[in-house]
């Protein structure tokens, strides 16, 4: 079995799940976990990280991932994203709920929510996410407080909770997400969008028991994000571990 670990879906017809479905076929990929799109317009990516543009939505739609799940069951699994700029009492709520739907994890996304890791509202929902034996996956930015080293501060700080860099980190190859993830048990890297050689860097440091294989659909491609796992010169045993057997882990498949 391969498992997509990260792939967006929304109503768009570019991002749909159908089209989704159709590339994870072209790829011979199995399941997909699946999060909210259309917060982000990802066909204008360089103008969010720059700031000439602002998000299009602040709220996620996890109606339309739950929706999703309920219909593909065989094929989806969903993580919950959740708007931390409401009262704390509401968040916590939101993300129990979400487990109790279904949902196998949680998505944060601070380029949209401007959120701190470091902050009172990510303490909570990590410690959290370690009762309700979650993932808590997010991507990191450049700005202090929710910038690569906070996020190794906060899973320090939370050892019974899993973590994962979205994208192994930030940019094209985040050395110290890898050697964070090398040196701390909690702490896992996701693979998409990273490039042939920060994953020679993460076997060789963190080693497969710490990566698990997305595709970052509909911005990349599932097909292609697989074939840099492919080409990687480790044994298919590894290979199996970074396409399903991490993640298979932490979902506690």
């Amino acid at each position: 079995m391969v498992i997509d670990g990260h792939a967006h879906v929304s109503s768009s017809s570019f991002s749909s799940p159908e089209a989704l479905m159709e590339q994870l076929k072209a790829a011979q990929v199995d399941k997909a976990v699946i999060v909210p799109g259309g917060m982000l317009d990802v066909r204008k990516m360089s103008s969010y990280v720059t700031g000439k543009s602002k998000p299009e939505s602040t709220e996620p739609c996890n109606d339309f991932i739950l929706e999703t799940i309920r219909k593909y069951p065989d094929v989806f699994y969903g993580f919950y994203c959740v708007n931390p700029n409401q009262p704390i009492n509401r968040v916590l709520e939101e993300v129990e709920q979400a487990s109790r739907n279904g949902f196998k994890g949680l998505k944060l996304s601070p380029m949209v929510h401007q959120i701190s890791f470091l902050g009172q509202v990510s303490k909570e929902l990590a410690a959290l996410c370690g009762e309700l034996n979650l993932p808590f996956y997010t991507h990191v930015v450049v700005f202090p407080g929710a910038n690569t080293s906070a996020l190794g501060m906060l899973a320090k700080e939370f050892p019974k909770t899993n973590f994962v860099f979205g994208h192994m980190g930030f940019g094209p190859l985040d050395n110290e997400a890898i050697e964070l993830s090398a040196t701390t048990n909690n702490l896992f890297l996701e693979t998409s969008t990273a490039t042939p050689l920060a994953l020679r860097m993460a076997v060789e440091q963190a080693g497969p028991d710490k990566m698990f294989y997305g595709s970052e659909f509909p911005l990349s491609d599932p097909v292609i994000e697989k074939l840099k796992i492919e080409r990687l010169s480790i044994s298919s045993n590894d290979k199996e571990k970074i396409l399903s057997g991490t993640l298979s882990s932490l979902l506690g498949l």
